[in-house]
């Protein structure tokens, strides 16, 4: 988080904490409302500050006890940020709620003549009073925000889940039945996501003897990182027979295209920027161990990241592309495409692709909010869609930049072909 990304997140954050603060403050009733405001404006500040700090000198540090020790701060610093992020809208429900309540009070103590209510003594109340009650919840609400938070940040972000997916097809070229393609998307390698991460994502795709991975996007975040990125890359590139192929997203636009580029260049690696190559030519020729007797192709293309504006541009500039990648691909191929965007799932129905890997969307992260990430932002979120013979996949992603997550872990995805 750098630049001016991460000034707008510490002013949006900071109104947050304070304004969250102040709420629990209304509902508890706190006499010393301003030292918690204080306090809580203070801690804000100090862990936006390490944050920062650890942006800074990440490429000095990684790998180093320092290193570790800052990330682990920059965690607890996340966790602290979230916790408010969390309760916030929680705690403006149970103030509105509480001023409600309170304003009826007072409405029927005015009707009654009287200007205070008198308290009841403990041993004669009948129960838990309100201002008990109230007392709870606004004790309860930062710890359950906490816990998420802290789950969220340390447990959540750090399990890989591989999921597995039975595609069939029923003109599915014989050499093909059987055949594994793993997929990784949105490693983000960084502050956050360490190389070790994508080698721990490709040993789970080798483990299931995928015969070919798809990496579609968004790879690498902090530059620094590239000479190990590309020794993960080429150590494992050997343990998948029919190699990776590779298609931008856009932080590879945002972090340094040339310098990412240059690096995927000396590794086996095959980049597919509106393009695509041909993996068989039929009869499962160019493919490791693989015969049969159909003749038809098998292709793999993929398609550049679109930043045109406006969804006629928008639409109109992924059709482009995926023209682009699929000029001079018979009609009989047999054809997956990688796109960054997962609106690229349109075109794939569109031109009757038999599957489209897609990511970029992290399947919102944090699960509770999918349905309205996917009712405002995109159509295909997370997990498998299918419009006829045609499927697309929209994977979670392997990594990510802000490491956040709750019921929606990272993701290695691997597609088996069946004919039938």
């Amino acid at each position: 988080m750098k630049g001016p990304f991460f000034i707008n997140f510490m002013i949006i954050m900071s109104c947050i904490c304070v304004c969250s603060a102040v709420l629990w403050n209304y509902i508890y009733r706190r006499s010393r409302w301003l030292a918690l405001v204080v306090f809580v404006a203070a801690a804000t500040v100090i862990a936006g500050a390490g944050l920062s700090y650890y942006g800074r000198v990440f490429p000095a540090v990684q790998g180093t006890v320092e290193g570790m020790l800052l990330m682990y701060g920059s965690l607890g610093a996340i966790s602290w940020f979230f916790l408010f992020f969390l309760a916030f809208p929680v705690l403006v429900v149970a103030s509105a709620a509480v001023f409600i309540e309170r304003r009826l009070r007072r409405w029927k103590q005015k009707r009654r003549g009287v200007t205070t209510m008198p308290p009841v003594p403990p041993e004669k109340g009948r129960g838990i009073t309100r201002r008990s009650f109230l007392r709870g919840v606004a004790a309860v609400i930062p710890v359950a925000a906490a816990g998420t938070s802290v789950l969220g940040n340390f447990v959540g972000e750090s399990y890989l889940a591989v999921t597995r997916h039975d595609l069939h097809y029923p003109d599915l070229p014989d050499y093909l039945d059987g055949y594994k393609i793993g997929q990784i998307s949105d490693v983000h390698l960084g502050l956050f996501v360490s190389p070790e991460r994508l080698r721990e994502a490709l040993e789970a795709l080798a483990a299931e003897r995928v015969n070919r991975v798809e990496i579609t996007g968004d790879l690498i975040d902090e530059l620094s990182l590239l000479p190990q990125c590309g020794d993960v890359l080429r150590e494992m590139a050997a343990k998948f027979p029919d190699g990776i192929d590779y298609c931008y997203g856009n932080h590879e636009y945002y972090r340094g295209l040339e310098a990412i580029t240059a690096l995927l260049e000396t590794t086996p690696v095959r980049i597919l920027r509106n393009s695509a190559v041909e993996a068989s030519a039929g009869r499962g020729e160019g493919l490791a161990e693989r015969s049969g007797q159909d003749a038809a192709p098998f292709y793999v293309a993929g398609v550049d990241y679109s930043f045109a504006r406006g969804d006629e541009a928008f639409t109109a500039q992924r059709r482009e592309y995926v023209a682009h990648a699929l000029d001079g691909v018979p009609e009989s191929a047999f054809v997956v495409m990688l796109a960054h965007h997962s609106d690229f799932i349109d075109e794939g129905f569109e031109r009757r692709i038999p599957l489209t890997m897609c990511g970029h969307t992290h399947g919102a992260q944090f699960a509770l909010i999918g349905p309205v990430v996917e009712s405002v932002g995109f159509k295909y979120l997370r997990g498998m869609y299918r419009q006829g013979g045609s499927y697309g996949y929209v994977n979670r992603g392997t990594g990510h930049w802000l490491p956040f997550r709750v019921f929606c872990s990272r993701e290695a995805t691997v597609f088996t072909l069946h004919k039938g």
